[in-house]
């Protein structure tokens, strides 16, 4: 057999719902994927990427074969007309077949790049009457499987922004949730925006006439109107509204304004110690809070922990603390021992976010 006929011959397994999607209001990932230095991508593919993640359950053990939606998943608040909806979610598929994740260590002695699609399979990445199907590559699975550290937000307000770097912006601005604030420097902020030093095909840094590596926006004034105008117009109204102040450089050995060398971006929401009311539509969520507060742990402490433990690590401290009441060293003081305990675990979670934050801005 000739091989074009044999290719002809290979099953392609159709692109119609199989399954019902189960999407939740809040969307979770994975610190090293929300830091890691992602290409600019557009809002589509973002948006599609946004209804993949949001089907992976908190006691999921392995990824889905593959993920399905309706293209209504996407469009809905997006300003996409059904018209040109074909076309958009066809771009969108194409650019997630084409990315490509690069991983490196602290230490810079290991690399690696992943494909974020599969397709290798013979069930397809396509679109077909109304339905996306997506494969995530399997080897990405210890990103989005049981992960303990990870951003969530909520995925109605992702979902209507129009503007990459907003979308960017949610996503870093909800890591930084417990102090309200982010400051980069500005190498460190080009890298999160993808206005970085421009590269050829092989991973080389482009040059300018001078010598000098090229870069987006080379001009601050330019980075700051490009990237910040967007974000703090589509935000305003969420929960992560913010303002932002340069940082400048403390001396200046020459005559002229004083150089940008960073930002401060400063949350406008403080952390008042409330259970978000979001929190409690979800079924998941609104359980563990209930079982918290049956163990005595305050609402302050859940409201300002809780994301940091995550859900699955908070259902084993309360199989614990059962396990011990069931035995001969029960809990006298289920408000003292259980919100001293969940505190401390707390703490401990949000210094190793801090630590991987800033291992991954480098």
């Amino acid at each position: 057999m000739k091989q074009d006929d044999k290719r002809s011959t290979q099953l392609v397994l159709p692109l119609e719902l199989t399954y019902e999607p189960r999407h939740k209001d809040i969307v979770r990932q994975h610190w090293n994927v929300t830091f890691a230095r992602q290409g600019r991508m557009s809002v589509g593919a973002k948006r599609i990427m946004a209804r993949v993640i949001d089907q992976i359950r908190d006691d999921d053990f392995k990824l889905r074969p593959y993920y399905q939606f309706r293209i209504s998943d996407i469009i809905t608040e997006a300003g996409i007309t059904k018209e040109t909806a074909y076309k958009e979610v066809q771009g969108s598929l194409r650019e997630l077949l084409a990315a490509i994740w690069e991983f490196e260590s602290l230490d810079k002695s290991e690399w690696f790049a992943r494909h974020l699609l599969d397709s290798t399979k013979d069930r397809a990445v396509g679109y077909k009457d109304g339905i996306i199907t997506v494969l995530l590559n399997p080897q990405l699975e210890p990103y989005f499987i049981q992960i303990a550290h990870y951003t969530k937000y909520q995925l109605n307000n992702y979902m209507s922004l129009k503007s990459w770097y907003s979308m960017r912006f949610f996503e870093i601005l909800s890591a930084f949730r417990d102090t309200g604030v982010w400051s980069p420097t500005i190498d460190q902020y080009r890298q999160m925006m993808d206005c970085w030093h421009e590269k050829d095909k092989r991973g080389k840094v482009k040059k300018d006439k001078n010598g000098n590596p090229k870069m987006k926006y080379p001009l601050t004034k330019d980075l700051i109107s490009r990237t910040m105008t967007e974000p703090l117009e589509e935000l305003a109204g969420t929960n992560l509204a913010f303002t932002y102040e340069p940082t400048y450089e403390a001396d200046r050995m020459t005559r002229g304004r004083k150089k940008i060398i960073g930002f401060k971006f400063t949350l406008l929401r403080k952390q008042d110690g409330k259970i978000p009311e979001y929190w409690l539509q979800n079924n998941a969520v609104a359980r563990v809070v209930a079982n918290l507060r049956a163990w005595m742990v305050t609402e302050r402490n859940i409201a300002f922990y809780l994301e940091d433990i995550g859900t699955t690590a908070a259902n084993r401290l309360i199989y614990e603390w059962q396990l011990k009441e069931n035995s001969d060293k029960r809990i006298d003081n289920r408000a003292k021992y259980c919100n001293a305990v969940f505190v401390r675990i707390g703490k401990a979670a949000q210094e190793a976010l801090k630590q991987e934050v800033q291992a991954a801005l480098g």
